[in-house]
């Protein structure tokens, strides 16, 4: 398997360019560490290796650094003296044998031409704490974290030991991290990790040995740029990679910038705290944690080692009734299915719906903790396991839901349980009522006659009753018959309507090379009908279906077509009329609120004088075509919206994305512009289908 310095070699033409240019930059600092190791008087070692440091027991330990080429290396501790000669390019790599605990501090040296010692050593476990602000959430003062005054007083834990890299971005992956090896103490804790140190003390608490936290964290930053750019099906990382807002945001920066100058040091395994940046990526979560945790384990050469995440804790995003969060975390618990030696934590039940940053982080870091010391170290202390939704079955107009992990099934509250919702094929969720018999749940819905699918903590704000004996909390899930995509054409087709265009959007669609073929011609249309249907990875397809009267007298003018090149169509629509599955936008029979934009040209955020309200800096539904050349096609979009109801009921955009992923969504966009503008959402649904009514 090639490691991240080998990975020009295995890339893809497509990239070659990029690559190219990143290959001589390598080179160059290749070259630049190269004179630093002659400049140097013997041997070093990067800062991971110190005083108070604590190394992995039970493996091999790897220990690196840099000399005079050819230079003989010697390395002294706990009994063992192991050789090794730099090589031509000054580098040296060897390895002590598997380590037995020990907490009595010892010196660890290295001899080359010159001698450097370490003070104060211990072997016990290691671990590598990673992710955004809630796990670089700290103890100081300003944070608070629950309990803080009583936590920080009684941290002292001289055994558990912090090692923190400073925030720090890189075009390529750096030899050594500015950061050293610090014992834990009232005086010593406040800027640590609270999750990282509450995991590691519950760790040592049952383990009786020293535990090392490597805390590599960042407010706000997203999954691809803590992930190695190493292997030929990451190469996704590189798209559009001068597209990124923050320097912090560019794929592989902060892998490159914080992680790597300590690899490979040795670690038992890794625990993740992350995904709020990324909660509108959807199913391509999935498949960028299996590329973060494949370039890790590649990078530290030590095979499939522990990878525990913590499942996002309730917090209204984009509103409360927003679904964006749900969608993650259900990713989230699908991440063991798709990534050996991995499992998932559960904190719906200890969140705050109105904070970001949930304070109680000691239950966090505990049952983290409860879950390594099972399964990685055969110690069960606690119950860990979460209740899980096995299966459904449908009794007449119930459903019955059976649930794993379930024993003592209970609500924390004593009243029925919450945030049950079923449907039929098509029809909407509703909300269920839901009783508890044994280890099931059993559900029915006003209104929903032989239910299929059953969804639970949906919403960014749902914080569910459900929990098992122990206490521990059920996660969001859904389940039972998806709806398939094209099931929605039913609406249209009971009402009368006869499809005159049917789509299925590409991830990247550039009209104008292939434009859409139209099934038939309609004269004097009186309505017409948008149904936008999104599937997700797992099947399940969302959708809306929009009608209005005509907004023109035929279909050709109401469809995508050659007759685009330059439409600047902005205009009120009478009866509008909204059938959906999603909570995303509200249902209505008769609105004369409705406007449709539908643009084959570019477009801007600025205002016009009708509709009367929107926003002037975002793109919303009052937006200003650019129409240019009669011929062209520029941005390009096809949105409807509801302006009584404040939200865009549907949007397809980026009609020339030849290369970059297009715009599609149902509802108010969760991100800086509500009409999905720039969002790139396309990328995020397995299938995307836009189908054209007339009647």
């Amino acid at each position: 398997m090639k490691n991240q310095r080998e990975f020009a070699s295995a890339a893809t033409p497509r990239h070659g360019l990029l690559l190219y240019k990143a290959e001589k930059m390598m080179l160059m600092l290749a070259a630049t560490a190269f004179c630093a190791v002659f400049a140097a008087n013997g041997v070093t070692l990067p800062h991971v290796f110190g005083d108070n440091m604590v190394l992995q027991r039970g493996q091999r330990v790897p220990v690196w650094g840099k000399g005079a080429p050819g230079e003989k290396v010697t390395v002294s501790f706990a009994g063992q003296s192991v050789s090794t000669t730099a090589g031509e390019d000054g580098r040296w790599k060897l390895f002590l044998a598997p380590l037995n605990a020990n907490a009595t501090g010892s010196e660890f040296s290295v001899k080359g031409a010159n001698e450097i010692s370490f003070k104060n050593v211990v072997i016990g476990e290691v671990w590598f704490c990673a992710g955004q602000s809630n796990m670089e959430f700290t103890m100081s003062a300003r944070r608070k974290v629950k309990d803080w005054e009583r936590e920080v007083a009684s941290a002292k834990f001289p055994l558990i030991r912090h090692f923190r890299p400073p925030h720090k971005v890189a075009t390529e992956p750096l030899d050594d991290v500015e950061a050293s090896w610090v014992e834990t103490s009232p005086e010593t804790i406040p800027p640590q990790s609270a999750v990282a140190f509450f995991f590691g003390e519950t760790l040592h608490k049952e383990l009786g040995v020293p535990v090392g936290l490597i805390n590599c964290s960042w407010g706000g930053t997203r999954i691809e740029p803590w992930t190695p750019a190493g292997h030929p099906d990451d190469l996704w990382l590189l798209q559009n990679i001068h597209s990124w807002g923050r320097s912090q945001d560019v794929p592989t920066v902060l892998w490159n910038g914080m992680v790597a100058g300590i690899v490979p040091f040795a670690i038992k395994g890794a625990i993740w705290y992350q995904g709020c940046s990324n909660r509108t990526d959807g199913g391509s979560y999935l498949e960028k944690t299996v590329s973060l945790v494949r370039g890790w384990r590649r990078e530290w050469g030590q095979g499939d080692f522990p990878y525990f995440l913590v499942q996002l804790a309730p917090y209204k995003y984009d509103g409360a009734k927003g679904t964006s969060l749900a969608l993650i975390q259900e990713v989230q618990a699908r991440v063991p299915e798709k990534v050996p030696n991995s499992g998932y934590t559960v904190i719906n039940d200890v969140g705050n719906v109105n904070d970001i940053h949930p304070i109680d982080k000691r239950t966090v870091g505990m049952r983290m903790a409860d879950q390594a010391l099972d399964r990685v170290y055969g110690k069960f202390v606690r119950p860990w396991k979460t209740p899980v939704a096995t299966g459904i079955k449908a009794e007449g107009d119930a459903l019955r839901v059976s649930f794993e992990n379930a024993e003592g099934l209970k609500t924390r509250d004593g009243l029925a349980p919450t945030e049950f919702e079923i449907r039929g094929l098509i029809g909407s969720w509703t909300p269920a009522d839901a009783r508890i018999e044994g280890c099931d749940v059993v559900l029915t819905a006003k209104g929903v006659k032989d239910p299929l699918g059953v969804r639970f903590a949906t919403y960014n704000g749902s914080t569910p009753n459900l929990v098992n004996g122990a206490g521990l909390p059920a996660g969001p899930f859904r389940m039972g018959r998806t709806c398939p995509l094209g099931a929605a054409e039913r609406l249209a087709k009971d009402d009368g309507y006869v499809c005159v265009q049917r789509y299925d959007i590409p991830v990247c669609c550039d009209l104008g090379k292939s434009m859409p073929n139209t099934l038939t011609a309609v004269k004097e249309v009186k309505r017409v009908g948008y149904l936008l249907e999104l599937q997700a990875t797992n099947g399940d397809t969302s959708y809306v279906f929009a009608e209005m009267d005509a907004f023109a007298p035929n279909s050709d003018e109401l469809v995508l077509n050659e007759g685009i090149r330059g439409r600047a169509t902005r205009a009120p629509v009478s009866h509008l009329r909204i059938r959906t599955n999603t909570s995303l936008v509200k249902e209505c029979e008769d609105s004369d609120g409705g406007f449709v934009e539908f643009y084959g040209c570019s477009y801007s955020a600025a205002k016009m004088p009708v509709p009367a309200s929107g926003d002037a800096k975002k793109y919303d539904f009052n937006d200003t075509p650019q129409p240019g050349s009669a011929k062209g096609l520029g941005y390009g979009c096809l949105q409807i919206h509801d302006i009584k109801s404040g939200t865009t009921v549907l949007s397809f955009n980026h009609f020339n994305a030849a290369s970059t992923p297009c715009d599609v969504g149902i509802g108010k966009a969760p991100g800086e512009h509500p009409d999905w503008t720039f969002s790139r959402s396309g990328a995020n649904w397995k299938a995307r289908r836009i189908s054209i009514w007339a009647k």
